[in-house]
């Protein structure tokens, strides 16, 4: 009886093949997809945790010396390098895309000096992205 019944065998066609390599393409493109999203947010979120840290540093600066504010914008890299509060100065000088941050000092309503750092690729996201910035764009 051992020799009665012959085993059948089973090759995968290249058909299967094909069918099976599209799905992996497909699902390395979905995800491939979702990771360049997290990057750009990993980009918006380094800028504005910088925008904080220099502006705290800038402001404490300022605050220490108020004649400091007439040179604030051509001096602000030696004035973050000066306070000693962050470990790595030089990274408080460009955004997350790379861009150097933009310091303006204004009056504020009161008619008190204020500090104000943006960055264009920032505002450029923002304006790219207005569904999650709208409760922002309301506080000013």
């Amino acid at each position: 009886m051992k020799g009665f019944y012959k085993k059948k065998r089973r090759f995968v066609t290249l058909i299967e093949m094909m069918i099976v390599m599209f799905l992996i393409a497909l699902i390395i493109g979905v995800v491939g997809y979702n990771y360049q999203g997290s990057l750009e947010e990993g980009k918006v979120f380094k800028t504005k945790a910088g925008i904080e840290k220099l502006s705290t540093i800038l402001t404490l600066r300022a605050a220490e010396d108020p004649a400091a504010m007439d040179n604030m914008s051509d001096r602000r890299k030696q004035y973050v390098i000066d306070s000693h509060l962050v470990p790595n100065p030089s990274s408080l000088f460009k955004d997350g895309w790379g861009s150097e941050y933009k310091v303006e000092v204004g009056q504020n309503g009161d008619g008190d000096s204020q500090i104000r750092i943006t960055s264009a690729k920032f505002e450029a996201y923002k304006q790219k992205n207005p569904h999650k910035y709208a409760d922002e764009r309301a506080r000013n």
